[in-house]
């Protein structure tokens, strides 16, 4: 082999271990940047930080904090609360898409055990709401389920008043719980006072806590996906579809 070709064997390798060092130290300098914009703002904001991520503008990187997302320049020094990203040149809400992808969930990750089950139609669509028996939006969506061909996990999620919770024993301490709800929350048929049973309150309230949902009604769709509050028919389906 005459020297140069071995000369230039030897300049593509040193070019190509090089082009790896240099994505080696991007890939770490990347990882160093978010691991201290996670170690700085610890120390600034009273907020458990669950990921950081460099968005598509210079400087500028998503924070998830617990049920919300806010954004920091690359020292971790100045915070936007409450700011909404758009592209818009695609005319995307980046941060509404984080928010979606943050709060998705498995609903086989749900106790369903212990919530009630109701099928609708073919009961071919799964979907899990959040329900407090005095929340009027809730009794709404009764009448938008029977269009639906679905089966609805509802965790009755006492939370407006101490009557709530009144309603929601007697109606899950009853012989027909799911008759009973159905009856109060479609007909305000009262399903009067019951003997004591031990519905599982607390455990509702720490799942509803770890969705991160924040008031009722709420819907969880089979793809992970939500409605924070009331929806037709149309708006669930389209929202499965997704």
């Amino acid at each position: 082999m005459s020297n140069q070709v071995v000369s230039m064997l030897k300049r593509i390798t040193c070019l190509t271990l090089g082009v790896l060092s240099l994505c080696a130290a991007q890939v770490a300098a990347a990882e160093t940047v978010e691991e201290a914009i996670k170690e700085n703002l610890s120390k600034r904001i009273n907020l458990p930080i669950v990921e950081v991520n460099k968005t598509p503008f210079d400087n500028l990187y998503e924070v998830r904090v617990q049920g919300s997302i806010v954004y920091t320049d690359a020292e971790g020094e100045f915070v936007i609360f409450s700011g909404q990203l758009y592209d818009l040149e695609n005319k995307t809400n980046l941060t509404e898409l984080s928010m979606e992808e943050m709060n998705r969930i498995d609903i086989d990750s749900l106790p369903l055990d212990i919530a009630l089950k109701a099928t609708y139609g073919s009961g071919e669509h799964r979907l899990v709401t959040f329900e407090d028996p005095n929340c009027p939006w809730c009794k709404r969506l009764q009448a938008e389920f029977k269009k639906m061909d679905a089966t609805v996990y509802t965790f009755v999620t006492p939370i407006l008043s101490p009557d709530s919770f009144t309603k929601s024993r007697n109606i899950l301490c009853s012989d027909e719980p799911i008759s009973t709800w159905q009856n109060w929350m479609a007909n305000n048929i009262n399903p009067g006072e019951q003997e004591d049973c031990e519905p599982p309150f607390n455990e509702v309230l720490e799942v509803m806590h770890a969705s991160n949902v924040s008031g009722t009604p709420a819907i969880i769709f089979d793809n992970g996906k939500r409605i924070s509050g009331f929806a037709t028919a149309k708006d669930m389906i389209e929202k499965m579809a997704e």
